[in-house]
């Protein structure tokens, strides 16, 4: 197994070429016209956490940093969000060890004060055996019409640098993730 850590705009061919496979894996064309919270315009990552299995990319995790509003007080946060995992390497550790650097990443690279995911509820045991824990609060965005309330997926919290909140409102000053 390889970890690399790389921001979006320097993956190599090989990289890219690693990404579309495993996207078009995942998510074929039929389904990516179908898939659930389409409705909200989203960031794109700003950097990707890699694992490669040999020669074949099986996971991905993007990353971003944003400074948000937290209960009134304005920090500066990690996200995880364009998570892909192939399903034919599930229960290998790829995934976990994706997250596990992704979160070295955003606390000594990054230096973030917490990290912010959203994910399906089938998933929210796996990011709790990972130290993520549910964030019970509202969640505002920007879209093209403005700043809403954003109800796509599962919220969870990760500790970095500082204890993240579980509970109020966040405003990620931007879109989603």
């Amino acid at each position: 197994m390889k970890i690399e850590f790389v921001a979006s705009d320097q993956l190599s061919e090989t990289q890219k070429e690693g990404l579309k496979r495993l996207r078009n894996t995942i998510y074929p064309d039929a389904m990516l016209t179908t898939t659930i919270n389409k409705q909200f315009v989203r960031a794109s990552p700003q950097w990707s956490v890699l694992v490669w299995d040999e020669d074949e990319l099986v996971s991905r995790v993007g990353l971003l940093k944003r400074e948000i509003m937290s209960n009134g007080e304005i920090k500066i946060i990690g996200g995880i969000g364009g998570m892909l995992a192939n399903l034919e390497s599930q229960n290998k550790g790829h995934t976990s060890e994706a997250m596990r650097e992704a979160a070295r990443v955003l606390n000594e690279e990054l230096k973030v004060s917490f990290a912010l995911l959203f994910c399906p509820s089938r998933s929210v045991e796996f990011y709790k055996r990972m130290n993520w824990k549910s964030f019970q609060g509202s969640i505002l965005v920007d879209q093209r019409k403005g700043k809403v309330e954003f109800t796509g997926n599962h919220p969870m919290v990760l500790d970095v640098r500082e204890t993240a909140p579980i509970e109020g409102s966040l405003d990620l000053n931007g879109y989603p993730w």
